[in-house]
């Protein structure tokens, strides 16, 4: 339920913006070994086969499928064999990142580690994993803070003129338009008969009011505040919610709209008029847009010299699906 929640455009965070540069796409050539994988995809996967070896250290296929399942979730099964290709060419480069981490002495003080659980979302780790976490060296997770600090260690000195981010301002005045949005706040019920009785509340209640009817009714994730679930440009919504919005005035509340997820009253909190956003207000995103180019820029330059001086072979004959490579 993506639409739930949406608000204007924001930035990545630099170190988020380093985690997806050193998961882009493998650069250079590769090392396979070995024979033509099989394509039957109904065959189950021996995790226990190598699929990569960087240096002395070999990966089987467990972790490969345990690295699928913690980058996109899901079943391993229902990727198409393009997509796990793309995938596979991220994970050896995160090794191979890995094993440049290793060998130039990366490490994580407690403090680096606490930091890095302060900022990830709540509920990913029990008490008890983030004690284990902090007390160990090496893990999925423990691993990924290492590229992610070694890849810091590359980028330090990049910088972003302010020369640069007028031209980049300058060059796309449509990326900094706005079209008309929406301010929307619902309530949304399992039942069309609750769903009927509170529009009777809610049609005649003030702001205040609708957000505690939404506190007290409503099953959607925004309850808690007040249903109040952002700003929306059209094509952000379902279609049948989207028209419902949109037809509104400011401070008016829809009829009762239907979807998969229930019974929708929807309240339009203001509508903002289109805007072209000033040079000093897109500046710090175009900022990091930059920086995270250049960071992505310098990470896949050192990948390739990576790739040129270490000691890497891949084995797609033990992958369950085959395997594309980027030549071909």
């Amino acid at each position: 339920m993506s639409w739930w929640k949406h608000g204007p455009g924001q930035a990545a965070l630099l170190s988020a913006v380093l985690w997806v540069a050193l998961c882009a796409g493998a650069c250079g050539s590769k090392k396979p070994a070995g024979n033509t994988p099989s394509t039957d995809r109904e065959a189950a996967p021996d995790e226990g086969r190598i699929v990569l070896r960087v240096g002395a250290i070999s990966y089987p296929a467990s972790d490969f499928n345990r690295y699928v399942g913690e980058t996109v979730g899901g079943g391993i099964q229902e990727l198409d064999a393009v997509t796990l290709s793309n995938l596979f060419d991220r994970f050896v480069d995160d090794k191979i990142l890995l094993q440049a981490a290793v060998e130039h002495g990366v490490m994580l003080s407690t403090e680096e580690k606490q930091a890095y659980f302060e900022k990830a979302e709540k509920g990913t780790w029990t008490e008890e994993e983030k004690a284990s976490l902090l007390a160990s060296d090496s893990s999925p997770v423990i691993d990924k803070m290492r590229i992610e600090k070694y890849v810091r260690g590359l980028s330090r000195d990049i910088a972003v003129g302010d020369d640069e981010i007028r031209a980049y301002y300058d060059g796309h005045p449509d990326e900094f338009f706005l079209p008309e949005r929406v301010q929307v706040s619902q309530i949304l019920v399992p039942t069309e008969s609750e769903a009927v009785e509170l529009w009777e509340k809610a049609r005649f209640a003030d702001g205040e009011g609708f957000r505690a009817l939404a506190r007290a009714q409503s099953i959607g994730p925004e309850a808690s505040e007040g249903g109040e679930m952002g700003v929306f440009q059209r094509g952000q919504l379902p279609a049948e919610m989207e028209a419902a919005v949109f037809a509104m005035g400011d401070e008016e509340v829809s009829p009762i709209v239907e979807s998969s997820y229930g019974f929708h009253i929807f309240r339009l909190d203001k509508k903002l008029a289109p805007e072209q956003i000033s040079f000093e207000g897109a500046a710090p995103s175009i900022r990091q847009k930059l920086l995270g180019l250049k960071v992505e820029a310098v990470t896949a330059r050192h990948l390739e010299e990576l790739k040129k001086s270490l000691d890497w072979e891949i084995f797609p004959e033990n992958l369950f699906f085959p395997y594309q490579r980027e030549d071909t």
